[in-house]
């Protein structure tokens, strides 16, 4: 069987087991009953705030105990992990796994799982007629039918009006309290005075606002120009989304964050200059978070010159060689947050669309899969990353911003257990034909990588082992996150 051919039956396999998950022993959020004990036995455990070697007892879906030479209970599973690292399961903020694109919560979570992964964030955006909440029960059920991996929902609706203001404080009575706005749209700047109404209603409702900083004004200019010149293929991408459109639009998310006191969350930041405009906000202690994305550090605008530059399209565009180290240095000094995948996955023939233009694109690419392995092999392997620093930026800081921590981001006792068990000495390279989502190609391909994960338990079940995910669909739950708070 070939690998792509395996890599399609094993998302049937996942999808075929939702009808079964309540007579094999799951209720309808998704939840085991009766799980038994895992023990994890001779690794080295990796939390943010530091190492230990020692054993971990998973009982039922949460950790129970952590000491060295701790011995099995009866029927307990014993996993040896010596020479091995165990680490919290990584947590993405950032994902579009919803019918914009390729994947769905399956295929999606499978990739996510075997990457590490075992909780994602994605988007419950309004369609035509609903509400806010509307959008969130409709994604809440998909969540229950299609989840392998653990999710939570970021609302997402246009423009700002009164009653998604008051809509604010249900989001947090769901357990989902945060929405996203595009700086992009082009009345984005006459629907501002709504807008700071709303931040400062999600700031009293505890409810963490993400944003795409790109000023759709500026966008709107450079592809005018650009089309007055005829140059309008992908080759001309990069100038239609210029450094400076991110930077004015960071800017004033910084100012509007400091003004109204709101939590915000800058996704997929991708230049020096645009993180030059986040540290003043930083220095003055505001709640504004930041990401960035594997494309950005990774890869640069060299790739947009030769003739597969269409798969390399995304929002922003790549950055030169020197962004992509001062994004390595604000993710090693802490002035980035987080790494997010801002997974949009695409399949080659979708991307190469001779018929797409500078303003008629697919933008985005998948990533969930490699994420994780690439960083901690170019991060930690080359870069000098501690192992602390890396699970920070994985896991730790996302559950911290978005409500989940400790509960999830950190292996301690009552925490979930979602553990992610490395090889930090395997290496094999990135191949888009592993790749479980359902993108058929990786903009990675070739890439040699040097650490792994090898078994991953979400919530207490081992949901990936011998390279094989073995979870079912509708075993992941929507998870309740608590209100941001100081």
């Amino acid at each position: 069987m070939s690998n792509i051919t395996r890599r399609d039956a094993l998302r049937t396999l996942a999808a075929g087991y939702v009808g079964l998950t309540l007579e094999r022993g799951y209720n309808d959020a998704g939840r085991r009953r009766g799980a038994g004990e895992i023990l994890i036995r001779g690794g080295r455990i990796v939390n943010a705030d530091g190492i230990r070697d020692a054993d971990l007892r998973i009982v039922g879906e949460t950790v129970s105990e952590i000491a060295p030479r701790l011995r099995p209970g009866a029927d307990a599973r014993v996993i040896e992990a010596g020479g091995k690292l165990v680490m919290p399961g990584g947590i993405d903020p950032h994902t579009h796994l919803h019918p914009s694109f390729i994947d769905d919560l399956t295929s999606g979570s499978m990739a996510a799982l075997a990457g590490g992964v075992t909780t994602v964030g994605t988007f419950a955006g309004t369609r035509q007629g609903e509400t806010v909440v509307d959008a969130l029960d409709r994604m809440t059920g998909v969540v229950r039918a299609e989840a392998i991996a653990d999710v939570f929902l970021h609302a997402t609706t246009w423009p700002p009006t009164a009653e998604l203001r008051a809509a604010l404080p249900t989001l947090g009575e769901r357990g989902q309290p945060s929405f996203k706005v595009y700086m992009t749209r082009g009345d984005f700047g006459a629907q501002l005075p709504e807008l700071i109404r709303l931040l400062e209603a999600a700031r009293d409702a505890g409810v963490v606002t993400l944003i795409h900083c790109e000023d759709g004004a500026l966008l709107a200019a450079a592809v005018r120009n650009l089309e007055a010149q005829g140059r309008t293929t992908l080759r001309d991408y990069s100038e239609s989304r210029p450094v400076i459109a991110e930077v004015a639009a960071t800017q004033q998310a910084a100012a509007l964050c400091e003004s109204t006191g709101a939590p915000m969350h800058v996704v997929h930041l991708s230049c020096a200059r645009a993180l030059d405009a986040c540290r003043t906000v930083r220095e003055r202690k505001a709640p504004f978070s930041i990401e960035t994305r594997p494309l950005y550090i990774h890869l640069t605008s060299e790739r947009m010159s030769g003739p597969d530059a269409p798969l390399f399209v995304g929002q922003p565009p790549l950055r030169t060689a020197a962004d992509t180290e001062a994004l390595w240095a604000g993710l090693k000094d802490g002035t980035i947050d987080m790494l997010a995948t801002d997974h949009a996955p695409w399949t080659r023939a979708q991307k190469m669309d001779s018929t797409l233009t500078i303003s008629r694109l697919r933008p985005g690419v998948s990533n969930l899969q490699f994420m994780l392995p690439m960083y901690f092999s170019e991060g930690v392997g080359k870069r000098g990353f501690s192992l602390e620093r890396f699970v920070a930026t994985t896991s730790s800081n996302a559950a911290r911003v978005f409500g989940l921590y400790p509960k999830k981001g950190a292996l301690r006792v009552g925490s979930d257990a979602d553990v992610a068990i490395w090889d930090p000495h395997k290496s094999d390279s990135v191949r888009g034909e592993d790749d479980l989502s359902k993108a058929d190609y990786s903009v990675y391909e070739g890439w040699k990588v040097t650490g792994w994960p090898v078994l991953t338990i979400r919530r207490g079940e081992v949901v990936f082992e011998n390279a094989k995910v073995v979870g079912q669909a509708g075993s992941g739950s929507l998870v309740s996150r608590q209100r941001w708070s100081r």
